[in-house]
């Protein structure tokens, strides 16, 4: 019986021991497979986390990247002059394009200046053709030249043919008297200097030589405006509301002129509408039919007293004094070349730009030369004799010459600023690459249409007047500015 009880035990013993051991083996598994699960289930978190965080963030510099580049195309644009929006092609886009704030001038001469602003572009990566338009457009706002317009050869025609019959208005025909009124600014930018002279001692001088220059039988005038006040604010009114006459029409009185040009000394602002109107009043007296009246107005800056002086000018066009209208810019910047050339074309007269007294003698010079004309018209000479041509040949040749050497100071200005963009790496070499090719293009361009206008010229000069101003008004288009 305890052998039988003893077996017993030692069974019971073994099957407790296996049944612990089986279930600490299901343990382990349940325990490993909770465990993988749990990693699994972690890892695909992570995964989802990951993804979750990541697109958001790609989102952003993509938008980052995309407002910076369309911030730097404004920021490009803004560099670019208004209504500069394409390139010149024709001969007229060319010498009406407004000149660039540095022209004139060869890049060594201004380079710091120049720096500064190019220091401003921005570095657009990979530009297409439009930017490279872009960045092409803002470089022309610096240097684009101020070519000469063929109208200048046309004035000079209409010069040397100053009073033939033959001339389809009456204005540039003789008549029984010859009047000039000289309408001179005096305003404080008159005694900016001029070469070795002010502005206004300049002026003064040439006048001096031009009214002594001329026949005994012609009549000159002086008017002046600017003259008071000075050019503070509190001063306007005053300056705005004057102009004086300092020498009446009359013939050359040294004595009398020399005391006129002593009165006054540049001062205050420039009311050039009211100093027309008033000119016109001056030569009320001498109407169009029996006088021939020219009216000269210099001036270096633009109206600034409120008065609309091109509307001035249209005015005289039409009144029966019927003046010529001859507008001298003195050293004036583009936005007063700019009105002066509409007050000229407003009255159907021309405009001039010089810089120094030198070449405002020679241009009151050629206004002598027309009144020897015409008082040798007055003694009965042939018109025959008086109407031998300047010799508009080398006049020709001359505004040839001076369109190629504009254009080569041009492409000179564009390729030094090229080099600076590229030596301080302001742009890319590609970009810069590109510019060089559309500078390369449209150098030659410039140079084809400049001798396309001399050739078009020399073939005026062989007509006589009105051929040659029929040729200008029905086939310059044709054959100039639509190439």
């Amino acid at each position: 019986m305890n052998r039988q009880v003893k077996k017993g035990q030692m069974l019971i013993a073994i099957l407790l021991a296996c049944f612990i051991s089986l279930s600490a083996c299901s343990g382990e598994e349940q325990s490993t497979s909770t465990d993988s699960s749990e990693t699994s289930l972690q890892s695909t978190d992570m995964e989802q986390a990951k993804t979750a965080d990541s697109n958001p963030a790609e989102e952003t510099i993509s938008k980052q990247t995309a407002t910076s580049r369309e911030e730097q195309i404004e920021a490009l644009k803004a560099l670019i002059p208004d209504g500069l929006t394409k390139r010149p092609e024709t001969a007229e886009e060319f010498y009406n394009l407004p000149p660039g704030r540095f022209s004139g001038v060869s890049y060594g001469k201004q380079d710091e200046e120049i720096e500064k602003v190019l220091q401003q572009f921005p570095n657009i990566e990979n530009p297409d053709p439009e930017i490279i338009k872009l960045y092409y457009l803002a470089l022309l706002g610096l240097f684009a030249e101020d070519y000469p317009e063929p109208e200048e050869i046309i004035n000079r025609i209409k010069l040397a043919s100053f009073g033939s019959p033959e001339m389809d208005d009456p204005r540039f025909q003789f008549k029984e008297q010859y009047n000039v009124m000289i309408v001179l600014d005096a305003s404080g930018s008159m005694g900016n200097m001029a070469g070795g002279k002010t502005r206004m001692e300049a002026a003064k001088e040439a006048i001096r030589s031009f009214a002594a220059s001329l026949p005994a039988d012609a009549r000159v005038g002086l008017r002046v405006y600017g003259h008071e006040g000075t050019g503070s604010e509190a001063d306007k009114a005053l300056s705005c509301s004057k102009s004086d006459v300092m020498y009446p029409l009359q013939a050359y009185d040294q004595q009398k002129l020399d005391s006129a040009l002593a009165q006054f000394k540049p001062a205050g602002w420039t009311p050039i509408a009211l100093a027309l109107e008033q000119a016109q009043k001056d030569l009320q007296s001498y109407k169009g039919e029996q006088n021939t009246n020219i009216i000269y107005l210099v001036s270096d800056g633009i109206e600034t007293c409120g008065g609309d002086p091109v509307e001035v000018a249209k005015q005289l066009a039409d009144s029966d004094v019927t003046p010529i209208v001859n507008v001298v810019g003195f050293g004036a910047d583009g936005e007063a070349q700019r009105q002066l050339k509409q007050v000229a074309d407003a009255a159907g007269g021309r405009y001039v730009l010089i810089q120094d007294q030198q070449e405002l003698k020679k241009e009151f010079e050629q206004a002598s030369k027309i009144a020897r004309k015409w008082i040798e018209w007055k003694r009965g000479a042939t018109y025959d004799a008086l109407s031998e041509k300047l010799s508009q040949g080398v006049e020709i040749s001359v505004y040839g010459s001076t369109w190629q050497r504009m254009s080569v100071r041009e492409s000179y200005n564009f390729l030094s600023a090229f080099y600076e963009l590229e030596r301080r790496k302001i742009l890319d070499k590609s970009t810069i690459t590109k510019l060089k090719e559309l500078e390369k293009i449209q150098s030659k361009l410039i140079k084809q249409r400049g001798n396309e206008l001399k050739t078009f010229l020399e073939k005026l000069n062989a007509k006589t007047y009105k051929e040659a101003i029929d040729a200008i008004n029905q086939q310059y288009s044709e054959n100039v500015k639509r190439k």
